[in-house]
């Protein structure tokens, strides 16, 4: 007899090799228990929120609930490795590690960059990649690995390109990547088929080899600025002094993964949707103008972020269960997109949902994601190139799910199709 999830479960990266499973642990808790204790071996205990008014209350509420405190589940032992290497447990500092007007001042180093004003200047540039991917699809032939051989790549080569990053360090990124958001999944591998670290192993690196790979390219931008992320970074201000060094280093660090590898996971997701539900798939084959919606449902559906912590500053109450002050709480964001109170059919897959500003799979609050016009971006420039040249599509074997309790998505998905 397989045992149910508990809370604890959500603290085991190979939990979420089985979503379906996590969802109905979601719905469990969401009903019975919205307010839960995990005390999982091996790390500090946490409180389980999973109720979507629920997460967008604290989210709304940052004086309150601070997230710098403890942003993202780590186990104990590699806190203790970022403590003693950096002063904080969290490790390096981005944008989602800081709280305040410490926060407020370095998201508006990139905030107008990000801005969907700025953004639809490289419309036609993310559409001119869409299409080499989709040729690249094309010439793989009759069936591929979508995930792995396209999903993984196009998002990649949109962020490196608006970040400024050679193509030829590509492979580069991603293994780092995969380091950082995926350390215990073993089976990962980079393009070259480099396997990824096994769980937490070299993990006081990563951002060490994020700083040394960047700082040159910080230099050249600093002497020859550029209409990219690096110079926007490179050059940026925080009241009125140049970032700091270990600020930067974070900063383009989140802007390098997050930046892709959510949207990687949307885009995969998406097309796992459209063929589970194929009638989907032909109402957007016939209406690309459901392309704003679906891009939406896409990344509902996936939501690749799992969690966020956030750190209660005094004692709070929820549904009758007091949590101290300083007693960390794991928002459930891929709980929130599927609470039956704001999605009463929040398991089917719709591409025209009229109510999908609701999500929080972008977050909501001070932290909403940065990234969230160009995720969607991408996902319409992809799909619009993509759906009137493919004839036919189908699953050709069991998909499977990145082992990770921050960000998960597919990690494979083998399909049949004809152009």
């Amino acid at each position: 007899m397989i045992e149910p999830l508990t809370p604890e479960s959500l603290a085991r990266a190979s939990t979420f090799s089985k979503p379906n499973e996590v969802y109905e642990l979601y719905a469990r808790l969401r009903r019975d228990a919205p307010v839960a204790k995990a005390e999982p071996r091996g790390y500090r205990p946490f409180w389980v929120m999973t109720r979507h008014d629920d997460i967008m209350a604290i989210e709304r509420d940052p004086a309150t609930y601070a997230a710098g405190d403890r942003t993202v589940l780590l186990p104990e032992k590699v806190e203790a490795i970022y403590e003693a290497k950096y002063g904080d447990r969290n490790g390096v500092k981005p944008l989602t590690h800081m709280d305040g007007p410490y926060h407020r001042a370095h998201r508006g180093v990139t905030m107008d960059w990000f801005g969907p004003k700025n953004l639809r200047k490289f419309e036609p540039q993310i559409a001119a990649i869409a299409k080499e991917f989709v040729d690249r699809m094309e010439d793989l032939g009759a069936a591929c690995d979508f995930s792995a051989d396209i999903a993984y790549w196009f998002p990649l080569r949109v962020v490196m390109t608006l970040m400024g990053v050679p193509k030829e360090d590509e492979a580069q990124v991603l293994r780092l990547t995969q380091r950082l958001f995926s350390p215990a999944d073993k089976d990962l591998k980079t393009q070259d088929g480099e396997k990824s670290a096994s769980a937490h192993d070299g993990v006081r690196d990563v951002f060490a080899e994020f700083g040394d790979y960047y700082r040159a390219l910080t230099e050249d931008r600093r002497k020859s600025p550029k209409d990219d992320i690096i110079s926007t970074i490179a050059n940026g201000v925080v009241n009125g002094c140049p970032m700091a060094e270990r600020e930067m280093t974070s900063y383009y660090v989140i802007a390098s993964t997050a930046g892709h590898d959510t949207t990687a996971a949307s885009i995969g997701g998406g097309l796992l949707g459209l063929l589970q539900f194929p009638d989907q798939l032909e109402m957007l084959r016939a209406d690309l103008g459901l392309l704003n919606s679906a891009a939406e449902e896409f990344v509902r559906w996936t939501a690749p972020v799992k969690h966020f912590m956030r750190t209660p500053q005094q004692d709070v109450t929820w549904h009758g269960t007091t949590i101290a002050a300083g007693e960390a709480i794991m928002l459930c964001y891929a709980s929130a997109c599927r609470d039956e109170s704001v999605f009463p059919d929040g398991n089917q897959f719709r591409i025209d949902r009229k109510s999908n500003p609701a999500h929080l799979a972008f977050g909501y609050g001070p932290h909403f994601c940065l990234g969230k016009f160009l995720a969607t971006m991408e996902i319409r420039a992809f799909y619009a190139e993509l759906l009137p040249r493919l004839k036919h599509v189908e699953l050709a074997g069991e998909p499977t799910y990145i082992e990770s309790t921050f960000v998960s998505g597919l990690k494979s998905l083998p399909i049949r199709f004809s152009f």
